[in-house]
């Protein structure tokens, strides 16, 4: 059976991805390789202390295997979805056992495996006892991620809007801190080297993800109950996830989630408090699709995580708040790259703004405004909040000076780059590596937009950087805007087509 489902998985892959621009696929692929192979070389870095080597180890295993499996609580399994089988007369746990030992094929697999590799390395260098149970260790730990991730992949699955948006928060919540934690790694490393997060350093060890180089630091030691307890406790954990809990999912997901009991219907009342024009009802539908649809939302959630974080994160491992009252900005930045893609996640609902002419005002300026609602407020609130708390006097200027530059560029690029290059989800709703690619590049734009104040701030214009932010600001997303509106009036039949060209 595994050998069919395979086949079954490289079918359907190769069908699905027939319309994903290969350079794309090829850009993602090679920035994840080259990211894998600087994780190994972690393995070589020296370190005074052995409980230095083993959080630092366990941290960036956290990283890969934590982000392996929230990857795909997001995303779900884009091929072999479990309802495809609800019909076919297999028994339960066969079929849940095939399915895991297809999981553990996958080729991202081998990518996680490069780069745990690094507490292999470390075992070579510490010594022969370590050497072996580096290995074990590397293998259980990812076959465990692979098999969580399996079961992560199950759990989002059909069921109450509620329910799969509660879920999508927690896991847009746990990538925002992996991302972060990344990020931060040089920062992170440093500290763990000199031993002055002894909290985080407990919580890495604690993990699954850290039993490996535990394992490893006590073979290294000749401490034999000590490296074979953490390899048992992944074996164990890996039967847990695969024998028990993942049964369980796969039973719920082919039988279909069951609506459960609602209460009365409640009338669809609502205020005009955007008016009752054109522009004010397409704002009022982005605010409910930016907290409703998954992929917008987790998008919202990871930029005021990343965003507060950036910012908060030295202020806890440095003692310094220099980043603080830019969190705001940085959030900004993030939640606008995010957004640069919003027909292609609408998809074939673009069909509404083609069958009604003249909307195209209404339709860009709407969901312009829709945005900065949604971003506007938290941003402004988080600036003057953190840029009171970090003491700096001095940096008023720059905070709302870049802000109010970055939240007008923003709803201007937003807008344009929506309608340039658009890239529809794929077959199960997921973001394609083109939408990626778009999104980090879109990174690298978003900031230019407050390039004039930044400027004006370095030419010591102090308090004049906020007038250029808010002058620079709103005429990008005004002009922004109406380049958008022209493009859309004139390449809507386009774009609808390309998102509903078949696969």
């Amino acid at each position: 059976m595994v050998r069919v489902l395979i086949g079954l998985r490289r079918a359907i892959a190769r069908h699905q991805l027939t319309g994903t621009s290969t350079a794309a696929v090829a850009v993602t692929g090679a920035l994840v390789l080259v990211t894998a192979v600087g994780t190994l070389l972690t393995g070589w870095l020296s370190f005074r202390r052995e409980a230095a080597a083993t959080d630092v180890l366990a941290l960036v295993s956290l990283l890969w295997i934590g982000g392996r499996v929230t990857q795909s609580a997001l995303a779900g399994e884009p091929f072999l979805r479990p309802e495809l089988f609800s019909l076919l007369p297999l028994p339960r746990r066969r079929l849940a056992w095939s399915l895991v030992l297809t999981g553990l094929l996958d080729p991202v697999n081998l990518l996680v495996l490069l780069a745990l590799s690094a507490v292999l390395v470390h075992g070579l260098r510490v010594g022969p006892a370590a050497a072996v149970t580096s290995v074990f260790a590397v293998l259980l730990t990812v076959i465990a991620g692979s098999v969580l991730a399996t079961v992560a992949a199950g759990v989002l699955g059909p069921g109450s809007r509620r329910g799969r948006d509660a879920g999508t928060v927690i896991v847009a919540a746990a990538i925002s801190l992996l991302a972060m934690a990344g990020t931060m790694l040089p920062v992170l490393v440093s500290a763990l080297r000199r031993q002055s997060l002894p909290g985080l350093s407990w919580l890495l060890r604690l993990l699954p993800t850290g039993w490996g180089p535990v394992a490893v630091a006590a073979a290294a030691h000749g401490h034999v109950a000590g490296a074979l307890l953490p390899l048992l406790g992944l074996v164990l954990l890996t039967g847990l996830a695969g024998g028990l809990l993942w049964p369980a999912v796969l039973g719920r997901r082919m039988a279909g989630a069951q609506p459960g009991r609602r209460g009365p219907a409640r009338r669809a009342r609502q205020r005009a408090v955007l008016g009752r024009s054109a522009t004010g009802a397409v704002a009022a539908k982005e605010l409910r699709l930016w907290l409703r649809e998954p992929v917008r939302l987790s998008c919202l959630v990871i930029s005021v995580v990343v965003g507060a974080g950036t910012g908060v994160l030295p202020r806890l491992t440095a003692g310094t708040g220099l980043l603080l009252p830019f969190a705001g900005t940085i959030t900004v930045v993030i939640a606008a790259a995010c957004a640069c893609n919003l027909y292609g996640n609408d998809g074939s609902s673009v069909w509404l703004t083609v069958m009604s002419p003249g909307s195209a005002r209404a339709d860009v300026r709407g969901r312009q405004l829709g945005w900065l609602i949604v971003v506007g407020p938290y941003a402004v609130a988080a600036t003057v909040i953190l840029t009171a708390i970090s003491g700096q006097p001095r940096a008023w200027p720059w905070a709302l000076g870049l802000l109010t530059a970055a939240l007008g560029g923003g709803a201007g690029l937003l807008a344009i780059g929506s309608l340039v290059s658009v890239q529809p989800l794929d077959a199960a709703g997921n973001p394609t590596p083109a939408w990626s690619l778009k999104v980090h590049v879109a990174l690298v734009v978003v900031p230019l937009t407050a390039l004039p104040a930044a400027l004006v701030l370095v030419a010591g214009g102090g308090w004049l950087a906020v007038l250029t932010g808010v002058l620079t600001g709103g005429a990008l997303g005004v002009w922004l805007g109406r380049l958008a509106v022209t493009r859309l009036a004139h390449h809507q039949v386009s774009v609808l087509r390309t998102l509903t060209r078949p696969a």
